[in-house]
Formats: structure tokens, sequence, C-alpha cells
């Protein structure tokens, strides 16, 4: 769809802000939640039941364990997630097997996660009108807390889908992450306890073991269980106390404080990690935080915010360095978060670029001594001061707020460390009383209390021993030359732009206007061949968003032009616009809450944004020289073409990586119109035709539909688009583009190759794909959702639960109607070398029994229903969703001319819920007779690698 993903990116970025401020904030109680009811029984137990409002006719149900991989002495390593697997077996009241109960009674959606501190179990949309299940679902809880039967079956059959995940899990991530441990977490117990534990502990662990562990730690007082939906407080807590009353009332042994514990190091620790499957040569530099669970309310509400801010802000200072032309590395980030429990982590990571080393350490450390001296300017920090409070006022307006899982981690906050459960609005309340009385000065102290060299780590990665040459001696000389930093570019010393606009426009005129009258909307057909469509929403609130595309993208581009528009698009807005550098628009940007983005895809060319209404003048300005004026600096494209060189240079030469280049060109073989991106292709970039490539997709209007939508009055919003929209070059005439094919695929119509890795360990990966050309109807777009949805399902019970090959499949279904029919099916997991064969052979099985309808009416069932719920969900009357809605609406009109409104039947009719297991059989077939098919193994080379660490 012409401005599907736009409007996504669009609307992403807010939805995600918001669920910061459900998630993370909390305060000592002022209202209690309302609908919830909390108790703890004599056993120990603690409960919570919330009725969060909802109409949804759906309960969760948690069971949360104060127990995690930290607790393990060295002979249990591994254990308690060990434990976590066995949960979904045998119980003492479910001699079927949990797992076999919930997928028999229709509840697909369950989890489990063991961390290194805690353990926790949901069961998900339950329907709250069964009673009988609703119980059941309760001794579902109950067993897990003390039920789990540990049969030798059981063990045996985890043990094998654990080897698989371990297996799964083993990599250069894996081994970077248990490799520096010991520095990030100063040898404390942390540092050995990595939650999946050893293959050798589970190759070998028994029984006895597993139930020591359990019967040790899983005991009512480190226990709560909690639901939460559309559920009646007073039945549920009836049932929940005479259920959880049958767990035996004894209490854990005590831990031992220092179990959670991380020791302070005044002197900053130092290690290299040295893999040949590093992806490029960089360091890190890591600063731990203790942090208080149960500080006084107006610390833990500004500690919030303070990181809020601290990780909006703080990465900027590097984007000003490399705005200004200034940056000694080819990518630099900072950020403040959660490390485990009591302690939080500052994470610097910067990739320098080669032979300048040193000098990006220097970089980073100036940019941190500069934040602990100098802290933000206070425009810098009312800018997203007000951004947060518009967000968290614009939470408080919703109808519903947070989510199961948010009410959850309230929850956990409550039993860990007594603070009061209290009502989402309070908390945000008290979240914005708190804002509105923050001041920069306030951010700068607190800045400056975090940013001494206490609690130090520095890290370098690198593929050789002499990739990275920053020694201890280095860091610790650069650390401690406190002042010697010069170079930097501070925000409040950019020159500031007066008038974005400081020239006239010659404004174009409406050539010809059409009423939508289903759609409630006009298209407006302007004097340089550009179409408007244009739509008021009042539900958007004093806001719009503005959407163009026009057919094209890559697959318009000339073989010989590929090098320069790969360089354009990587390249725009690199440069700033019109007379105005990054930095100086960074500057006239602060306050508007402005968003504007580029967007050049295989098949199209787009932009898209949004801005208050108030700020509708800047924000057509702005657009307008970002598509009329746009900047190609020549130092800017010469590192372009350097850190491609770089990244080229650098890329993986043995392991999994490599391999995966290799399956790229097997399957999509080299060739003029898919060319290699080496070498020879990044010098052949030329510099001059930069600005060129940008016009032929952005730089003419006529190839473009643009979308006004939003609270912008249709007199306001005429007057902007003649003005900007209308100024902008076009040849007169609507131009349509016709996208081309780009299947690069090979054209063969059978693959089958095995390759063999460099990696470590015996795990091998197998995809198996079908490629087709044949149009789909909208119904069997939807069979083909299902079937996808069916074959994942059918593969996880026969390859993990039954035959334990397995810990994960991952099955993908695409279908592209345009500009060419495509559709692609693929089976994506990884298996013991020795199994590889058995693997194949299961897998051609469940397809030809989906092609030949050889599945069971619950299966069908289970795959089919949840695309069902979700497409026949009543929609949020909400702005945003109304923006989705309408949006929608018009990209259909765009693309076809068919105006609908939301209430047509084609739009409402539901599809999912009355499609047919003869159907589904049909679609399988359909997409895999006559397919391509391609089947690719990587087997582990016998050898081990080897790694160092210093």
């Amino acid at each position: 769809m012409m401005f599907k993903n736009l409007i996504q990116r669009l609307t992403g970025m807010a939805q995600a802000l918001l669920v910061g401020f459900l998630l993370l904030s909390s305060g000592t109680v002022r209202a209690q939640m309302r609908g919830l009811r909390t108790g703890k029984l004599p056993n120990g137990l603690t409960y919570y039941i919330y009725n969060d409002g909802s109409a949804s006719g759906e309960a969760q149900y948690y069971l949360y364990q104060n127990v995690g991989a930290i607790l393990e002495t060295d002979e249990e390593l591994g254990l308690a997630h060990v434990l976590e697997h066995l949960a979904f077996n045998t119980t003492d009241h479910f001699p079927g097997g949990v797992m076999n109960f919930l997928r028999s009674h229709d509840l697909n959606d369950f989890e489990a996660f063991t961390g290194v501190d805690d353990t926790r179990y949901a069961v998900h949309n339950v329907p709250a009108g069964d009673a009988k299940l609703n119980e059941d679902v309760l001794w579902v809880l109950r067993d897990w807390c003390h039920g789990i039967r540990m049969l030798p079956k059981d063990i045996e059959k985890e043990r094998g889908i654990i080897l698989e995940e371990w297996r799964h899990r083993a990599g250069v991530d894996r081994r970077l992450t248990d490799a520096i441990a010991p520095v990030v977490y100063n040898h404390s117990g942390y540092a050995t306890h990595n939650v999946i534990g050893s293959r050798k502990l589970l190759e070998s662990f028994q029984q006895k073991q597993v139930r020591q562990f359990y019967d040790k730690w899983y005991r009512p007082d480190k226990q709560f269980v909690a639901v939460i939906g559309d559920v009646d407080p007073d039945r549920v807590e009836q049932r929940v106390q005479a259920v959880f009353k049958t767990l035996p009332a004894r209490q854990t042994p005590p831990v031992s404080p220092q179990a959670r514990q991380i020791p302070d190091n005044a002197t900053p620790l130092y290690m290299r990690f040295v893999d040949p499957e590093n992806k490029s040569a960089s360091f890190g530099l890591y600063q731990r935080y203790a942090v208080t669970g149960d500080a006084p309310e107006d610390d833990r509400v500004r500690q919030f915010l303070f990181t809020q801010f601290f990780n909006l802000l703080a990465p900027r200072r590097f984007a000003l360095l490399k705005n200004a032309g200034k940056e000694r590395y080819i990518a630099a980030e900072v950020s403040l978060s959660s490390l485990v429990r009591g302690y939080s982590q500052m994470a610097w990571d910067m990739v320098p670029y080669r032979g300048s080393e040193q000098e990006a350490l220097h970089q980073l450390l100036a940019v941190r001594e500069s934040l602990r001296d100098k802290g933000f300017t206070a425009a810098e920090f009312n800018e997203e001061k007000e951004r947060m409070y518009d967000g968290m006022k614009g939470v408080l307006g919703e109808k519903g707020l947070g989510t199961p899982d948010n009410a959850l981690m309230l929850f956990r906050q409550n039993f860990l460390y007594g603070i009061p459960v209290q009502d989402f609005r309070t908390q945000i309340s008290r979240n914005i009383e708190t804002l509105v009385e923050l001041e920069a000065e306030d951010m700068n102290a607190w800045m400056k209390s975090l940013l001494n060299d206490d609690n130090l780590a520095f890290v370098t990665y690198s593929k050789t021993p002499d990739g990275m040459n920053i020694t201890e001696a280095d860091f610790r000389e650069a650390l401690n030359a406190k002042g010697s930093y010069g170079g930097l570019i501070h925000i409040d010393s950019v020159k500031p732009v007066r008038q974005l606009v400081d020239f006239n426009l010659t404004p174009g005129r409406i050539v010809a206007e059409k009423p939508l009258n289903r759609l409630q909307a006009k298209e407006w057909t302007l004097s340089n061949g550009a179409r408007v469509l244009y739509k008021h929403v009042p539900e958007l609130q004093d806001r719009f968003f503005f959407v163009g595309s026009a057919e094209g993208g890559k697959s318009i581009v000339p073989a010989k032009e590929l090098a320069d528009y790969t360089a354009m698009r990587s390249l725009l807005m690199q440069s700033g616009v019109y007379n105005y550098d990054r930095n100086q628009l960074a500057r006239w940007l602060q306050g508007k809450n402005i968003d504007l983005s580029l967007s050049l895809e295989d098949y199209s060319d787009g932009i898209g944004g949004n801005a208050p209404a108030g700020n509708a003048d800047d924000f057509f300005g702005y657009l307008y020289l970002v598509l009329s004026r746009q900047n190609f600096s020549k130092p800017v494209f010469d590192k372009y073409v350097q850190r491609s060189l770089y990244v080229y240079e650098n890329r993986a030469k043995s392991g999994m990586d490599a391999v995966q280049d290799s399956i790229r060109q097997l399957l999509y073989p080299v060739s003029a119109m898919n060319p290699r991106q080496d070498e020879a292709f990044f010098k052949s970039v030329r510099y001059d035709r930069l600005q060129e490539q940008f016009q032929k997709h952005l730089g003419d209007a006529s190839r473009f539909t643009y979308c006004l939508i939003g609270d912008l009055p249709e007199a306001k919003a005429k007057d902007l688009v003649l003005r900007y929209i209308g100024s902008l070059k076009g040849g007169g005439k609507p131009v349509k583009t016709e996208a081309k094919p780009m299947d690069f695929s090979s054209a063969a119509p059978d693959i089958r190759h095995t390759f063999v890795a460099e990696t470590e360990g015996d795990m091998a990966e197998i995809e198996i794909s079908f490629v087709n050309k044949l149009k789909l109807s909208d119904r069997e777009q939807a069979a083909m959702e299902v079937m996808r949805a069916l074959l994942e399902r059918r593969c996880f019970d026969v390859l993990r639960e039954k035959e334990h090959l397995t810990y994960t499949v991952g099955v993908r279904a695409d279908y592209t109607p345009r500009p060419e029919a495509n559709e692609h099916l693929s089976i994506h997991l990884s298996t013991a070398r020795e199994h590889v064969d058995r693997v194949l052979t299961l897998i051609h099985q469940l397809l030809d029994d989906i092609k030949a309808q050889r599945f069971t009416a619950d299966d069908f069932k289970a795959a089919m229903v949840p695309l069902a719920i979700r497409e026949e969900e009543p929609e949020s009357p909400q702005g945003e969703n109304k923006l989705s809605e309408w949006m929608g609406l018009l990209n259909v009109y765009a693309e076809t001319g068919k105006e609908l409104s939301p209430d047509d039947e084609a739009v409402a009719t539901p599809v999912f819920s009355t499609l047919t297991p003869q159907e589904i059989a049909g679609v399988a077939m359909k997409v895999t007779t006559g397919a391509r098919q391609r089947e690719i193994i990587v087997r582990p080379a016998v050898q081990e690698g080897k790694r160092t660490f210093e």
C-alpha cells in the first residue's frame, strides 16, 4: 500500500513513549487502583485480582516467582530454567501435561520466562465467561507453585529441547555476553549465572537435583498470583483462596544478602574480547549504579524522568559532532537502562574509523566530561520537557490506561518493595506534577552525580588481537586527561535560523477539484501536476499527518546508476537543506514537535510527517526545502564511501555470517541489476550524480499523490497546499511511474545445497522455501495466513514436543500483489548436526499433510481463531485509529479509484472466520505446486574455533 509503511512509522513513536510512562512509573498510593483486590493467604502466598475496566470478556493469569538463576549453586547452574520447561509437562492435576491441556482448550497464548532474578509464567486470553475453564487455569498456576511432577519421560523430553535451545543461543553474541560478564558484574555471582547453564550440566542433570531446587525455592512466600481482566473480583478471590490454600505453608531458606550484591570497583576494569565472528572493531565503556527499589516516591519519579531525558538528549551530542563533520567514529551511542535487580548501567559504545581509535576514544570521553561539567542547555531540556508533558497529558485523555503486563509490573513492585499499588491515572498525574517542577539545573546536577569514575569497565571488541589498539594503559591515560579535550560542538553555539524560507514562492493553482463523498474528502489536482487528497479529521485534536507516495523506488533505477542511487538514498538529509546545516536545522526544530522523513523503497518513493496544527506553516516550509533544496556535501559523501568500504572490508570471512553471504549469492545470483556491493561498487559512486538521482525520485511533484489528513480546516489546508506543494517542480500533469518487478532470485527450479560453517558447537541450520508467482484472491491471501499458522503449530508439535529435535521453528508466508504477484513460503529452524535428515523428512511430511487436509479440526481452529478475533475486534474511536482507518481507505482510492466507507461490506465483512479447512489445503497446494523450491542446510565444521578472552 502506498501510505501504509509511512503512516505506521509516523504513529509508532508516540505509542512507544506512552507505554514507558505506564510501565516504568510508580508512586506512593493516593488512590488505590480501582477494581483491585489483594491479599495474603496463611501459607504466605500473595494474590492480586484486578478488574481493569475492559469489556474484553477475557482474563490474564500470571504466576510470579521471586527466584531466578542467581540463586543457583555452582552444581545447579541452569536448573531454574529447566524447571520452567518442566512446568508445562505432567503436574499433580494435569497428568496429560499442562501444555496439552491449554492447547486442547484453545488457550494458545501462554508463556514463561526465566531471568537471572526471577521467573514468570502467564496464560493469556482465557474466556472470562467459562467458569470451569477459569477454575482449571487457577489449578495450573497452583501446580506450577508446588505440583510439577518431574517424571523421567518429561525430564528427558525437556533435556533434548533445552539442549536445542542451548545450541540455538550458541554464537558470538552469547560468547561475548559470557566473556565480558566478569568485568560488567565485577566478578559477582551475576558473572557466572547466565540462565541457560552449561552444556555439561544440561546433559547430565538428574531428577533429584531439579526436585531439590524446586522444593527449596518454589514456596508460597516467594510467589504471587495475579488475575487481570474482565473479571469479578469477589468470585475470583473466593476461588483463589480455595485453590491456593492447598499449598503447604513452608518458607524458603534465607537468601544471603551477598547473593545479589555486586562489589564496587574504584579502579576501572579492563578486558579484550577477540573473536573471529566479531562484526566490527569497537569499544565500550560501562558504568554500574546501585538502585534502591524502595526509595521514596519523589526520588523514584525523578529518577525515571531524568533517565528518559538522558536517553533522549545524550546521544544527540554525538550527532552534533557528526553533523559538523568532526566525528572520528562510524557509529556511537549511549544509554542508561536496568542491568539486574538493584542496579542500572550506563553504556557508551563506539565503532571508530580505522586508524582513529585513540581520537574516537577521546571524543567519547570528551562528550562524557562535557555532560558532567556543562550538562544540557535550558532550551534543549525544555523542548523535551514539553514533549513529555504533551505525551502524558495525551495519555490521560485515553479511555483505557495500561495493559495487563503494566499492571503486573506494579504488582511486582508492591510484592518486592512494599510500594502501594495506585491507579494509572494517579501515577501519570504524579509524574506530570514532578515534571513541570523540573528545570535543566536539576537534570544537570543529577547527571553530574552519576558521571564519576566509580564502577567503570572498559571492553574492546575485535576479530584479531591486533584489531583494536587501545591498551589498558591507553584507556587509563585518556580517562585521567581531564579537561584536555577540545573540538566539541554545543547546541547553543550553533547559528540560529531567523526565517526558514527567506525568499518568495510562486504558489500553484488547483486546476481540478473532485469531491469524494463516500470518503468525506476532497481531491485536488494542482497546476504542477501534483495530486492531493484532503480529509478533515477533528478527532486528531490539533494535529495533522501528511504523506506522499509515488510508484518507482529502486525498481526504476538503471543498472549503471545503482551505485549512485544507493549513495543518494543513504545520504538523504545528511548535509542539511538550502543554506542550513544539520545542526542549524536541529536547533530550529527545537520545541516545534515536527516529524518529517523520506522513504525510498524497492517499489515506491515517499515522504511522511506530522506536526501540531499550530506549526503547520513551519512544517510545510521545511517540507518545501527538503524536497526542493536538498544538499549533498562532498566531505559527507567521502565519509560515506570510507564507511562503506570499511564495512565491506570488515565483513565476516568465517562463521555463520560468512555462510549467509554465500547463501545469498546462491539464491540471488549477482547480475547487473543485482550487483555485489563490494569495493568496486562503492568506488564507482559518482558524487556529481547524487542531485540528479534525488530529482528523479523526489524532485518531481507530478509523480506524487499526497494525502493531508487531520485537524486542519479546509481553507487553511488549501492555502498551505497551494503555497508549498504547488510551488514544487512538476510537469503540469499527473505522471504515473510504473514500478518494475525486482525478482533477482535464481531461476533454477530446484536448489539443494549444504554449506559448512566454522562455528562452535554442533548446531545445524535448515531453511526450506517455496517461491511462486500466482495471483491470490483476498480469501486465498487470508487462507495463506492461516496455513502459515497451522504449519508452524504442527512443526512445533512434532519437531519440538514429540521428537525433541529443535527449540523453535519459524514459518513465514509472504504475498506481494504488485508490481508482479509473488508468494514466498519458508520454514526455518536449527537442530543438532546428526538430526538434519530426520528433520527434513518430517517437514515435508507435515507440509504434505496440510496439502492433503490431514489435520484436525482443533488444529485448524487454533490457527484460524486468533486471526479472526484480531480481524473482528472493534476499532477504538481514538484519534490514531481513526487516522489508520481513513488513511487506509484513501490509499485504496489512490491506487484503484474506488471510494469505500468504513461501513461498506467490502471493508467490514470478516474473512478469517468464514474460511474452511478445504481452502487452507487448497492454498497450500496452490503456492507449492510448480514453485521453485530451495533447501539450504548449514552444518558446523567438526573442529572447534579458537576464541581469545583477556
